[in-house]
């Protein structure tokens, strides 16, 4: 008897459960949609994150003299997956800058080379005996507690 109920029931009311089936069926997609689009932003907005660093090791952003030249203002700066080292430079003699290129041998703790970069000065144009250096390379630079300026050597490596 609860059967021809039941078959009574469904004849009865066949369209409204047809429809009611389909709204629910609809929701339960749109739903799981909706949770793989927040997922998506949601990896998307991890993978913008920005990760900047600053290299605050004492040895590494004291200043530094070769030759004539004094660098100050020293950082290496970590960010976008490069490694940015860069300085004022200044004349400590009576003269303007005349060296264009400099090697600088960033190293650990232990004294040795991590990498050695090559860095280009650029004077500025109201004043010869001022300049800046800026030198940079693809990854992070671990380890670096330390520095060493001296002059660069046009090799085939470089």
């Amino acid at each position: 008897m609860a059967k021809n109920n039941f078959k009574e029931f469904v004849k009865k009311y066949r369209l409204f459960l047809i429809i009611f089936l389909t709204v629910i069926i609809v929701l339960i997609v749109g739903i799981t949609i909706s949770f793989n689009f927040d997922k998506e932003k949601i990896s998307i907005a991890k993978n913008n994150k920005q990760e900047i660093i600053a290299n605050t090791e004492k040895e590494l952003i004291e200043p530094a003299t070769f030759e004539d030249l004094l660098f100050d203002n020293i950082s290496l700066i970590y960010k976008d997956g490069y490694s940015y080292f860069s300085a004022d430079v200044k004349s400590t003699g009576n003269t303007e800058i005349t060296i264009s290129d400099v090697n600088i041998v960033l190293k650990d703790k232990d004294g040795n080379p991590v990498i050695t970069l090559r860095g280009n000065i650029s004077k500025s144009n109201a004043n010869k005996s001022v300049g800046s250096i800026t030198s940079s390379t693809k990854g992070k630079l671990n380890g670096v507690v330390s520095k060493e300026i001296i002059k660069y050597e046009n090799t085939a490596q470089n």
